[in-house]
């Protein structure tokens, strides 16, 4: 063979091999496939917004000065409905003349001028007529315990509410607020018989009032921010305005009068909370709960702070030198006796002042007697060493 067969031979044979070996190798994996790249993550957004919940504001005028004891009870009742509502409900509270002159609030809550206000009954009976006095110190009526029996569970809310609509007020009554007894009042000389009234030119309101003139009197109405300067001015020779710490609280001891108890002209003083029936219907159920239960918890509040102050009153009172003057017993019966012919003479020619007066005394009837029985007196439960 020759030498150069022989090398193609060679070549060839190391082809065929490496053929043979290509043939058995294994087969060569495939690239690797590109994993897909997640998808980018979406940022999370914030909940939406809850709406701003609506702030209700309301305007409150009281016939009362600041000064006064008597205005505690509408400020903190205003605090507290804007605490119970959250800052929902929020009623700022003004004293009297602020907005509308004193001791016409009631029509100004009416007329919408005002949104509520926080007065006494007796303030306006010309506009609601003399059954506005069986809610607020009348003479010979009922006590502060009583009056919170009878109006809660005795019918007297109901009536209350009967006593606006009827004259087609637009107003939502509440019970507001309780004192106990009134002084009977500042006088510059003991009051010894009603026929010491006569002449007498008498700072009073409403029923008692009008007994006073038929005594010979000459009732003055003015609002009790008008009291001090009205006695030191002569246009009045006396007064009467509420319990030992209201009338401390004004500084009417200094005005060198005898104070006189008890109050039988007023053996309790009833307030009333009274809202713009407009106003009232469009607040939602849950702040209409609110205003009623606030109401319900200041009548007991304003009586338990009220009877605190009065308390410490009388030993300031003492302390100043006040003189202090206990009307005899007779005299106190003698009033009773011309207040009930008075509201019998009423009654005669008014029939809701009838139906309410009549509801009143069959309550207290049966109210006394389980009184009488049950509860012990105050002065026999008093320790004696």
């Amino acid at each position: 063979m020759s030498r150069k067969r022989f090398l193609v031979l060679i070549v060839a044979m190391v082809a065929i091999a490496g053929l043979v070996v290509a043939g058995c190798a294994p087969e060569a994996a495939p690239p690797p496939e590109e994993e897909e790249a997640p998808p980018p993550e979406e940022e999370e957004k914030p909940p939406p917004a809850a709406p701003e919940e609506e702030v209700i504001e309301w305007r409150l005028q009281t016939p009362f000065p600041t000064g006064f004891t008597t205005y505690w009870a509408p400020d903190n009742l205003c605090k507290y409905i804007e605490e119970m509502s959250g800052g929902r409900l929020v009623i700022k509270c003004f004293p009297s003349g602020a907005i509308v002159p004193g001791l016409t609030e009631m029509f100004a809550v009416h007329e919408g001028t005002l949104d509520a206000t926080w007065t006494g009954s007796h303030y306006h009976t010309s506009e609601i007529g003399f059954a506005g006095d069986l809610y607020n110190l009348y003479p010979a009526g009922l006590s502060p315990t009583e009056t919170i029996a009878w109006v809660y569970e005795g019918g007297g809310l109901e009536l209350w509410q009967e006593m606006y609509d009827r004259k087609n007020l637009n107003i939502k009554a509440f019970f507001g607020g309780l004192n106990a007894a009134e002084l009977f009042g500042w006088y510059a000389r003991e009051m010894t018989s009603l026929e010491a009234f006569e002449g007498l030119k008498f700072r009073t309101a409403g029923i008692w009032g009008e007994m006073v003139n038929s005594m010979g009197g000459a009732v003055v109405t003015c609002p009790g921010s008008e009291i001090y300067p009205n006695m030191e001015r002569g246009v009045l020779d006396a007064f009467e305005y509420s319990t030992p710490g209201a009338d401390y609280s004004a500084g009417f001891h200094e005005l060198g009068a005898y104070c006189h108890g008890p109050g039988i002209h007023a053996p309790q003083s009833a307030y009333e909370l009274l809202i713009n029936k407009d106003k009232w219907n469009e607040l939602p159920s849950d702040l209409q709960a609110i205003v009623t239960h606030a109401a319900e918890a200041m009548v007991t509040r304003h009586m338990a702070m009220q009877d605190y102050q009065d308390t410490l009153a009388m030993d300031k009172l003492r302390d100043y030198g006040t003189q202090f003057v206990y009307l005899p017993e007779d005299l106190q019966k003698e009033i009773v006796k011309v207040a009930n012919a008075k509201y019998d003479e009423i009654a005669k020619e008014d029939p809701f002042f009838a139906k309410v007066l009549k509801s009143q005394r069959d309550f207290v009837k049966s109210y006394r007697a389980f009184k009488a029985f049950a509860q012990p007196k105050p002065d026999l439960m008093t320790y004696q060493e």
